[in-house]
């Protein structure tokens, strides 16, 4: 893969969900790279969330 490509794989949080999915189908207990790639899909999912509701606007009637 090209460099570039590779190093932006590394940021974005579907890498770390199929990651997760893999260690799931190779091991029947939890390990610690499911958790962790666990933990930083649910943080991303997370800060998402608290971004997107820091930027709407407030509706008072």
């Amino acid at each position: 893969m090209h460099p570039v490509l590779e190093a932006v794989s590394h940021v974005l949080p579907m890498s770390y969900a199929v990651d997760g999915m893999n260690e799931v189908l190779t091991h029947t207990d939890l390990t610690a790279a499911f958790l962790q790639d666990t933990a930083i899909v649910t943080g991303t999912a997370l800060l998402v969330l608290t971004l997107g509701a820091a930027t709407l606007k407030r509706r008072t009637a």
